[in-house]
């Protein structure tokens, strides 16, 4: 079978190859004809020119049915030939384009450029490039043009050919890519939102201008550096999860905060998405960023107005609380005091100078040990009122025992609760809680406030509020119950919507819940109720445990026997009494100085005065204890070390901040006299 195909082949090569050779001898003038020896016809040279004209029918049929427009132009730039296909694409007859100047066929602009390559064609260079032509209809025909040089048997330009596919569609879809992307690269620019693109691991790929302006920087400063660079610690900790969860095909909302240029935390909220290349196969993150830092704040002032609210709504009943307990401390230092009189003047009424020391301690020992236990309960609300007191701003969270901030709640609104219900606890052993210690009281505050007013005055042995607290697996559940009227099932679903109050005029705010339940939801907990009409109530926290435990003020100092070391102490406080009692307590074991100036104070450690130990409020007008460490950590710094901070409450943002970030042991007011010593003593060791 090879054989049999492979012979005509040979044949028809052989054939081909002596048609050329008689065509050269023809041309060349070597022959003029070869005849048959028999028949006396050109055998030879009828043989040559059908093989020409086969070849010609072949390259022609070749010509016309390409599948790409072809023209050939002489010296003069006109067109020799075009083949169907290029006159169709321009939409001329063949013969309507024969014999003019290729450059009708090119739009005016393009001309010049045209006839370069022209020029370039007849210098023997062969091209490929991008032209426009001009249809008969006016329209546009991209096309992809090649030329070469035409050439005559002597090696001289006679031409050119030209190639052209079309490329209208592709150019036109190349175009409308183009304004696509053009169109949303100025939506991406354009947009309020933020727009950050990073690779699995964080790097910055790219960045729109809002979010460049968001942090402060230019955009090529961001393109290429880490994401977690410009997040705080714990922001990025929970970036890093987001991404674990973004590789699972996760799309989720979180809140967290990045850290401007200038050094102050953002809020934000990102909604964040995972990547994927044709593949299938996981390559980074689109997050889209909201400043939420101006919201964040409002939040924040309705949560104070909210509070202060419902402090206000109290304010009646912590006063009759603290008044109650100062009464006895005031009645108890006037028996006293009294007591002391008559037995200093000997008044026939009263004691005799004859009576023994111990007939005198024993007469006010009992007086003193009730104003100290009534001192002890004013010292307690005081302490509920400045968990809220706290500011907002400080959003920190850490370990915080449920029990402790409920106890407290429920001190506060005790005046509230006692005229409406019995009140019944019932504590699990729970761990701490993740949670701010200022919120999470507001959030239980507000339960039980509105658990008491859903019951009527008066009735309080018919009526029950039930506080329940119960580990149920990693969290921490805790109910509030009343026994009320309930919540009808068309209102129910309203009641954490803001503005919404079923409460008399006057009476609330309608933002309670709502703010309540954003709060629980910011801890990452869940607040949800359950009612039943004529039965009850039941709102239902859930918190997540604590991971960590929360620096917090230093628990209180156990008395520690004297040592017996005389010590030099600097007192400095803005109340005189404070730096009266301290001072008295002290100056039978220590050499003490007092005064009521930081600003003398400063003068004294400035000036060379050396002291042990340098007892100081943190709160003080013109110059507070913050200023004074910051200033003695200049001038003095082995003083600036020995401080110890007393303080009746740190009110402030800048307070908490500075108490938390500085490695400072420090005292709450009221102090007991024996802690104070205590702690003096263990600093003299």
């Amino acid at each position: 079978m090879t054989g049999t195909k492979a012979r005509p082949r040979q044949d028809l090569a052989q054939r081909l190859a002596e048609a050329e050779a008689i065509i050269e001898a023809l041309l060349s003038g070597q022959i003029d004809a070869v005849v048959d020896s028999k028949t006396h016809s050109p055998v030879l040279l009828s043989k040559a020119q059908e093989a020409l004209r086969e070849s010609e029918e072949r390259y022609r049929r070749i010509v016309e049915t390409s599948n790409e427009g072809i023209w050939t132009i002489d010296t003069e730039e006109k067109i020799t030939f075009v083949n169907p296909l290029l006159a169709e694409m321009l939409g001329y007859a063949q013969d309507k384009m024969l014999g003019r100047s290729f450059l009708e066929f090119i739009p005016e602009a393009s001309r010049v450029p045209a006839m370069e390559r022209v020029e370039r064609s007849r210098a023997g260079n062969s091209e490929e490039i991008e032209v426009k032509l001009a249809r008969n209809n006016g329209a546009e025909l991209w096309v992809l043009l090649k030329t070469s040089p035409i050439r005559d048997t002597e090696g001289a330009y006679i031409g050119t050919l030209s190639m052209m596919t079309d490329r209208t569609r592709r150019r036109q879809d190349e175009e409308a890519l183009r304004k696509s992307e053009e169109q949303y690269r100025q939506i991406v620019e354009t947009t309020t939102e933020g727009i950050v693109k990073s690779d699995g691991s964080g790097r910055i790929l790219f960045v729109n201008r809002r979010f460049a302006e968001m942090l402060g920087y230019e955009a090529r400063e961001m393109i290429g550096a880490s994401l977690f660079d410009f997040m705080s610690a714990g922001a990025g900790a929970t970036a890093q999860d987001a991404f674990k969860r973004r590789r699972q095909g996760v799309q989720d909302v979180v809140d967290t905060a990045y850290r401007h240029k200038d050094g102050t935390n953002i809020s934000v909220n990102i909604a964040g998405a995972p990547l994927f290349d044709g593949d299938g196969q996981y390559i980074g993150n689109l997050g889209v960023v909201r400043d939420v830092t101006e919201q964040k704040k409002m939040q924040s002032q309705l949560m104070v107005s909210d509070r202060m609210a419902s402090v206000g709504t109290l304010a009646a009943g912590v006063a009759h609380e603290i008044n109650n307990p100062l009464a006895a401390v005031i009645a108890n230092l006037d028996y006293v005091t009294e007591s002391l009189r008559l037995m200093i003047s000997g008044d026939s009424a009263g004691a005799s100078p004859t009576r023994s020391d111990a007939w005198l301690l024993e007469e006010i020992k009992t007086p003193l040990d009730d104003a100290r236990e009534a001192a002890q309960r004013v010292r307690f609300i005081v302490r509920d009122l400045k968990i809220f007191s706290r500011s907002t701003d400080d959003e920190e969270r850490g370990a915080v025992n449920v029990e402790a901030i409920m106890e407290s709640s429920l001190r506060m609104a005790w005046n509230e609760i006692r005229h409406r219900a019995t009140l019944v606890k019932l504590y699990g052993r729970v761990p701490a809680v993740d949670a701010n210690e200022a919120r999470l009281g507001q959030v239980f505050l507000n339960l039980v406030v509105n658990a008491a007013q859903a019951l009527p005055a008066g009735q309080a042995e018919r009526n029950e509020i039930r506080v329940t607290t119960k580990l149920e697996g990693e969290r921490v559940v805790i109910e509030v119950s009343d026994t009320g009227a309930g919540i009808p099932p068309h209102i129910i679903g309203r009641i954490f919507d803001a503005f919404f109050t079923t409460k008399a005029v006057g009476v609330g705010t309608g933002l309670g819940l709502a703010i309540c339940q954003r709060i629980v939801t910011d801890m990452a907990g869940t607040l949800t109720v359950e009612s039943e009409v004529g039965k009850g109530t039941t709102f239902r926290v859930s918190l997540p445990l604590a991971r960590k435990k929360k620096n917090d003020v230093a628990p209180p100092v156990e008395p520690v026997a004297a040592a017996g070391r005389r010590g030099r102490i600097l007192v400095v406080d803005d109340e005189e009494l404070v730096v009266r009692s301290v001072k008295r307590i002290l100056s039978k074991e220590h050499d003490v100085v007092a005064t009521v100036s930081a600003t003398e104070a400063l003068a004294l450690c400035a000036g060379g005065e050396q002291f042990d130990l340098i007892l100081c409020d943190l709160m003080m007008p013109e110059m507070t204890g913050m200023d004074l460490h910051r200033e003695l950590s200049l001038v003095a710094p082995e003083q600036a070390d020995r401080m110890i901070f007393v303080t009746g409450g740190a009110f402030t943002e800048k307070a908490w901040r500075f108490l938390s970030e500085t490695p400072k042991e420090h005292l709450e007011k009221p102090f007991a006299s024996a802690n104070l010593r205590a702690i003096v003593q263990r600093y003299l060791r």
